[in-house]
């Protein structure tokens, strides 16, 4: 067994001594670096996925929304957005796997279920009676 020979990376910072021999003596503490190094990794990769960095790309046109924009403009919380979104209850479309909002879709949306003032459903009613 001591002719056993194992290439490690042991420190990221010195890549150099990737091909140090180890003897089976090192083993365990090359396998803890290992695990501690992979430990590292998988929490910054973790870390990354919930909060990941803005896109590098253009930022949308003046009339086009971002998932965010909507957010903002409604004063609603993002899952309620998806929500709407899988719904098709909001209008919307997908470009390169993100949601965008065209901003006058957006408003006609929002002013679509408007309710009249009751001076409106009076003045309606009064042009109605006039007709008649």
């Amino acid at each position: 067994m001591d002719g056993i020979r194992l290439f490690a990376f042991i420190n990221a910072s010195d890549m150099n001594e990737y091909d140090r021999q180890l003897t089976l003596e090192d083993l365990p503490e090359a396998v803890l670096h290992i695990m501690q190094d992979v430990a590292v990794i998988k929490n910054h990769l973790l870390n990354e996925a919930v909060s990941p960095a803005e896109p590098s790309y253009d930022v949308p046109e003046e009339g086009i929304l971002t998932v965010n924009d909507v957010c903002d403009k409604l004063d609603l919380k993002r899952g309620t957005v998806y929500n709407l979104t899988h719904k098709q209850e909001i209008p919307h479309f997908k470009r390169g796997g993100r949601i965008y909002f065209d901003r006058g879709e957006i408003d006609d949306w929002i002013r679509r279920d408007r309710r009249k003032t009751l001076k409106q459903l009076q003045d309606e009613a009064d042009i109605d009676s006039r007709k008649k």
